[in-house]
């Protein structure tokens, strides 16, 4: 192997192998997250233990406690999901992010976003960690925009790393099988390498000085230090391709804004260029980090190119449960039940053997052992059937004793539910949660068990929240990239109405109306109650302020009340009722408001067009006032040249009569000499 080479531009095969190694040496947690996730599905017994369960006459055991306590928690992110929203700071970017508001609900329903967030949810709950992949669709004929869910055990990143973003990970890799047929489609210029790794070199004869490049990956293949069955598989046709994200870093300029933000100087725009040249900010020196994407097929490289993405993370979101403080590890809540589920299932094995034991004391003389043996015995004693002929000539009427464990049983029995308890316990979730019965009589100390569990859980779910805006901020540049430059029409609801916001529309006087190039705009989580335990509690105080009210609020406050209920329909039931009392305007006075609303908007763009021709005017008279300056500095110029020209006219006429002057007198002295 050559020597390892940093991480930079056109990633070569050197650093690409230190890549691997570090992967190949990251800490080995991915086992454990497999083992919990097979204790959510039910694979908790070992085979040894199925045989022990086996050989002891004893059933299967199935005792999962495990799923509905995950379950429960799933249940919660399923009826708490919030919304996008998009806002922006400048008041004046209002109808902009009004409108992307709509476009990204209607990404986020038609990517299926929401599923793809709740399967990452579900394995980070579960495994640790979960994985989103946000990108653009490249079947034409689907959605433009892809949002899904991808398992862990594809996804390999830089372990260094210490946000939860990423954002300062080196790299992060993406294994995944394809057909091989499918992977010389994606890349056919690539095609006879894939074909001479596929045949294993057999079918080319590399030195024959054909093909100087075939050679150089036949040498660096051989050289590679992992088996080709690690990216080929023969039996089942496929390959493994490796997707590679990776930063480097370059030198380059950034502009000093006067507000105290930066951006990247790009030499080709001319608006930067304009603002140099006019003192407007300044040029700074920086250190930038480039992030690009590689594709790889073992040690061979198919693909490196920018990141053809809007922004600079990894299109790959992780979603993070707890993390362990030194390693770094991901782990889930199903890590501390293990213990205590292990227990139940030794418990209950335990509970079985007891149930099933039996002890029996016999005298020597005690059986007629020409009708039953001993081991007969032992036999039947085990059997809910059993016969055994005692001996009439025995001495001790009491010499045959059968006796059962059943204080014994009910301790287990006790420490099996203590046990079931304790998985609640060690993830956070009550008994109500699970809608069980629990120690707690009224309801207020139920909602408050509901409300503490959610507590617990507040770092999950938090982590949740963050990767989830992440997605949006992604879904967001996406959007925004694709309508940069291209007039879009987006339909805007407002109530049992809708309105339509126009981006990139150039106007009459040149103007683009709703610029999304310059939008200045972020993508938030809308807040909403976070169980509907909650919104009953609001709805349980509400009522109890409507009946305290006098008659003459009660028609305000019914209504309101009736839009905190789960009634369907609930909110055009509560504008009927605000209609029937008279509150809700009559549709005259509506369409009145309307119309008046209208003439207002009318003269406001009157006035605005009349300011506009006004500024059209001040600029065009300012235009010749600079054009008149420009004529008087030239005649000023013109004045100062001549000036300039006449004195060296004259400095040169005192010139030539000074030696007019000087030759006469040489002249006269001249002819005095011959006289």
């Amino acid at each position: 192997m050559t020597t390892e080479a940093p991480i930079t531009k056109d990633i070569d095969v050197s650093a690409y192998d230190k890549i691997c190694r570090d992967i190949r040496n990251s800490p080995k947690w991915r086992l454990d997250s497999d083992t919990d996730c097979d204790y959510y599905d039910g694979a908790q017994t070992s085979v040894e233990v199925n045989q022990r369960l086996k050989d002891a006459g004893i059933p299967p055991q199935d005792s999962n406690l495990i799923k509905p306590t995950i379950n429960a928690v799933l249940g919660l992110e399923a009826r708490s999901r919030t919304d996008y929203k998009v806002t922006s700071d400048d008041e004046q970017q209002a109808e902009i992010a009004e409108g992307l508001s709509a476009k990204i609900k209607e990404v986020e329903s038609e990517s299926r976003a929401d599923r793809a967030m709740s399967d990452a949810y579900s394995s980070m709950i579960r495994s640790g960690i979960g994985w989103v992949e946000v990108s653009r669709e490249f079947d034409p004929l689907k959605y433009p925009y892809r949002v899904r869910e991808v398992h862990r055990n594809e996804i390999h990143w830089d372990w260094t790393a210490r946000e939860p973003d990423l954002s300062d990970a080196r790299y992060l890799r993406r294994d995944k099988w394809v057909d091989r047929e499918q992977a010389l489609r994606m890349f056919p210029e690539e095609s006879q390498l894939i074909g001479n790794s596929w045949n294993r070199w057999n079918t080319l004869d590399v030195y024959d000085g054909g093909d100087t490049n075939m050679a150089r990956a036949y040498e660096i293949e051989q050289t590679w230090g992992r088996n080709q069955e690690d990216y080929l598989n023969q039996s089942s046709g496929m390959v493994r391709l490796s997707e590679l994200w990776y930063r480097h870093y370059e030198d380059a300029h950034v502009l000093a804004l006067p507000d105290g933000k930066s951006i990247e100087y790009v030499e080709e725009n001319p608006y930067h260029q304009a603002a140099v040249a006019q003192g407007l900010v300044q040029v700074q020196k920086a250190l930038l980090s480039r992030l690009r994407v590689s594709i790889w097929l073992g040690p061979h490289k198919l693909m490196d190119v920018p990141t053809p993405l809007p922004h600079s993370n990894f299109p790959y979101v992780p979603f993070w449960c707890f993390r362990k403080d030194r390693s770094r590890t991901p782990y889930g809540l199903i890590r501390d039940m293990r213990g205590p589920q292990d227990q139940i299932i030794d418990l209950d094995i335990l509970l079985y053997e007891v149930l099933n034991s039996v002890k029996v004391e016999v005298d020597n003389d005690a059986l007629d052992l020409s009708q039953n043996t001993y081991q007969e015995v032992a036999q039947n004693m085990s059997s809910l059937r059993s016969m055994t002929v005692l001996n009439s000539q025995r001495r001790n009427a009491n010499g045959f004793r059968v006796t059962r464990e059943h204080a014994l049983a009910a301790q287990v029995f006790q420490l099996v539910q203590e046990r079931k308890k304790r998985i609640e316990e060690v993830g956070g979730i009550y008994r109500a949660m699970l809608g069980a019965d629990s120690s707690a009589t009224s309801g207020v100390a139920i909602n408050n068990l509901v409300e503490q569990g959610s507590t617990v859980l507040a770092e999950p779910n938090d982590n949740f929240r963050y990767a989830r805006r992440m997605v949006g901020e992604q879904l967001l540049a996406l959007i925004k990239q694709e309508m940069i430059g291209r007039p879009t029409a987006i339909a805007v609801k407002q109530g049992a109405k809708q309105k339509t916001i126009y981006f990139n529309r150039k106007l009459d006087d040149g103007t683009v109306e709703n610029d999304i190039a310059s939008a200045a705009v972020k993508v938030v989580l809308e807040d909403i109650p976070a169980t509907p335990t909650f919104r009953a509690q609001q709805l349980q105080a509400m009522s109890q302020i409507v009946q305290a009210a006098p008659p003459q609020f009660q028609a305000v406050l019914y209504p309101v009340m009736l839009e905190l209920s789960d009634v369907p329909n609930r909110h055009e039931l509560a504008d009927q009722l605000r209609q029937v009392a008279g509150i809700a305007e009559s549709d005259q006075q509506m369409q009145a408001m309307q119309q008046q609303a209208q003439v207002e908007i009318q003269q406001r763009d009157q006035v605005i067009q009349g300011l506009r021709g006004e500024l059209t005017k001040t600029q065009q008279q300012l235009s010749d006032r600079s054009r008149e300056l420009d004529i008087k500095e030239q005649d000023l110029e013109l004045k100062d040249k001549k000036i300039d020209v006449d004195a060296e006219l004259k400095a040169r006429e005192l010139d030539i009569n000074s030696r007019l002057k000087a030759e006469e007198i040489v002249s006269k002295h001249i002819d005095s000499a011959h006289i």
